[in-house]
């Protein structure tokens, strides 16, 4: 049977319609395949965010369970300050909390570089502040007579603004624990339970009728791992 011009026409239109959709389905593929390659290709990355005398740090693109060296650097990488070991989880980010925290008192600006394969060595900056510090006074002075006996006052500084804080009062031997509070840090960094000009700092009490030495810890909550202490000869 002859096929008229008019549907041989037709004909060789489809055809040509499923050929260029064929093409045009082949290399939306390998636009596809093209652009992921990037991703993957990238390598180790991180992200730093340094605070007051520490450094977090969090990324990923290592391979499944490698283990990465993480270090904190001076500017011009002559001095390392802290270096830790951690071990990538098994799509090859660093899943946990990661902190460089033991600096030796620096502040300003840092390089930190994480080593671990494929490579190559991801490096990012960041600044770092002066570390927490706080302060604990009893009654003792006053032979424990005074309208805060029983107590033992505690305030601090340059910790994270807006972080919670656990306040904990224990025995001199850390066995027991007296007293514990929860604190938000106010937008300054200090630790006090009263703005000015109305300061005042926070009251932790004593187990009734002790007399002797404690200590002081407070702790940073997540995202912010700091943990800082100080210890009184005698409270009462």
């Amino acid at each position: 049977m002859k096929l008229s011009w008019r549907r041989l026409r037709l004909r060789l239109r489809l055809r040509l319609l499923l050929l260029l959709s064929a093409v045009l389905a082949a290399g939306a593929l390998a636009g596809l395949a093209v652009a992921a390659a990037p991703a993957y290709a990238a390598g180790p990355q991180i992200t730093v965010t340094g605070g007051p005398g520490e450094i977090l740090v969090q990324g990923g693109g290592f391979n499944a369970d490698a283990t990465v060296r993480i270090e904190a650097l001076t500017p011009d990488l002559s001095k390392t300050l802290d270096t830790i070991y951690v071990q990538a989880n098994w799509i090859g980010y660093l899943d946990a909390p990661v902190y460089l925290n033991d600096l030796g008192g620096y502040t300003g600006k840092v390089w930190v570089a994480a080593d671990g394969a494929p490579g190559p060595t991801a490096w990012a900056s960041t600044q770092v502040s002066a570390a927490p510090g706080i302060t604990a006074q009893s009654d003792a002075a006053n032979d424990c007579e005074g309208p805060t006996a029983g107590t033992v006052a505690v305030w601090g500084w340059n910790f994270q603004p807006g972080a919670t804080v656990r306040i904990e009062l224990l025995s001199g031997n850390l066995a027991t624990v007296m007293d514990t509070r929860y604190a938000t840090i106010d937008p300054y960094g200090y630790l006090i339970s009263q703005e000015p000009p109305d300061w005042a700092p926070y009251r932790l009490n004593l187990t009734h009728g002790y007399a002797g030495p404690v200590a002081v810890v407070v702790d940073e909550y997540y995202p912010y791992g700091q943990t800082t202490w100080t210890s009184l000869f005698r409270a009462c």
